[in-house]
């Protein structure tokens, strides 16, 4: 090797170590970065100006060297931790968070006026709900999603909108009455119902024994019209349902099978029909059903084995949003309901390591890096692989800082080595000009 050669192979050792260097300070620079993915080092001989002798062995490589490449981890998982918010959240898998990059600003609202066409990918979840309705995350980026069931993404945005009542259409009432009790005992029960206002309405159900075996079934809806329903007349044989009939023509009652009674109240907004579900006629005593009435010994004075539940829901105001692992954004509302209103499909790369890098801790797809295939997160039918969510948690840097110091003592080593090769080379070429002389 020449002494030009030396010198040339040496300085591109101190410019591939001065990469490493370059790597290091960037990973422990961002050791605490969320969402971060370190960067490695990979170096590769070079082989220039090579003559061809008679020998493949003895060749005369006359100018060697060194290439420094970044090696990028980008599928390497980062370490899960818990976090207070509910809006941040965190990749357990392959997957990328896809999100979108306004291209302004309204000075006003602060709101985005748009969006590029670009979709960017990340794994920094620490996103917040601004005060436009969108989540954002702390490097700017906003979060993709897709509609209900469907796979096409775009800008997420909260309807925070409050969510609408569910009138009452069904109330399911179980009963055992008790058979020793005298004529004229009376019981009663009720609960609570909606209608199309979100208002609550009394739904009282009255019992009357009028016979053995037989009692009488008042349904009163005090603040609507009619205001009560009924009687109905109930008997029963050897403890079970056997008949019930009515002459209240505002009333549907049935004869066999499914003990069903079909009413239509108005509490001011137009006419809520109601089915109350007594069970079935002949049933056996069930005490886990859902409906069902008996007339067994027990208790004169109270009715056993009582449920009653209805399936009416009042609406409410927005309150805050969450995630679930299947990435479902789910809207929560301040009287405890809640309903999907969005949901969140990760990305996938055949190589996500090929990926582009750029500022915020995002990625952008290219040629190498393959085309993206998105998935639903937890979806173990779906090729895309994508992982699952972690709702209230963040993906930590993949960095270790010791692991980057031993990293770093090698480097300087072989940087300060490669200077020695300097001025070794420096030295002999000295010498033999000295020598011509």
């Amino acid at each position: 090797m020449s002494y030009y050669g030396a010198l040339g192979t040496a300085v591109q050792g101190i410019s591939a170590q001065a990469i490493a260097i370059g790597h290091i300070s960037d990973n422990v620079a961002n050791a605490t970065t969320n969402g971060y993915k370190q960067v490695k080092t990979s170096f590769a001989d070079m082989v220039n100006n090579k003559v061809l002798g008679a020998s493949e062995v003895l060749d005369n490589n006359r100018n060697m060297g060194v290439s420094a490449m970044a090696g990028f981890a980008n599928r390497q998982q980062g370490q899960i931790i818990g976090n207070s918010s509910f809006t941040s959240i965190a990749v357990d898998g392959n997957g990328f968070i896809p999100v979108a990059k306004a291209t302004g600003f309204n000075r006003a609202t602060g709101e985005p006026t748009g969006f590029e066409d670009t979709v960017y990918y990340t794994r920094l979840g620490d996103f917040r709900l601004d005060n436009n309705n969108r989540l954002v995350n702390s490097a700017g980026y906003y979060l993709m999603s897709a509609e209900v069931d469907g796979t096409t993404i775009s800008p997420f945005e909260l309807d925070d909108s409050e969510i609408a009542a569910v009138p009452t259409t069904t109330v399911n009432y179980r009963a055992n009455l008790p058979a020793n009790a005298t004529p004229g005992s009376v019981f009663s029960n009720g609960i609570g119902i909606v209608d199309s206002e979100s208002n609550d309405r009394n739904f009282q159900l009255l019992w009357n024994k009028t016979a053995a075996n037989t009692w009488t079934l008042t349904i009163n809806t005090s603040d609507g019209t009619p205001s009560s329903f009924g009687p109905i007349n109930v008997t029963f044989n050897n403890g079970r349902l056997d008949t019930m009939t009515t002459t209240d023509t505002n009333l549907t009652v049935s004869g066999s099978g499914s003990a069903t009674v079909a009413l239509s109240v108005d509490f001011g907004s137009g006419a809520q029909a109601i089915t109350v579900n007594l069970g079935q006629f002949g049933g056996t005593f069930d005490p886990n059903a859902t409906s069902g009435l008996s007339q067994f010994g027990g208790n004169i004075d109270t009715l056993t084995n009582l449920s009653i539940d209805q399936n009416g829901l009042k609406g409410g105001e927005f309150d805050y949003v969450t995630f679930d692992e299947d990435g479902a954004i789910v809207y929560n509302y301040e009287n405890g309901r809640s309903q999907i209103g969005a949901q969140l499909l990760l990305a996938n790369f055949p190589e996500p390591d090929r990926l582009d890098r750029l500022d915020g801790t995002v990625f952008l797809e290219t040629s190498r890096s393959g085309q993206v295939v998105f998935g639903t997160p937890g979806d173990s039918d779906n090729d895309a692989g994508v992982g699952v969510i972690r709702a209230g948690a963040l993906e930590q840097s993949t960095v270790d800082v010791s692991e980057q110091m031993t990293r770093l003592i090698v480097a300087q080593q072989a940087y300060s080595m490669n200077g020695q090769v300097i001025t070794a080379a420096d030295s002999m070429l000295s010498r033999a000009i000295d020598m011509k002389k």
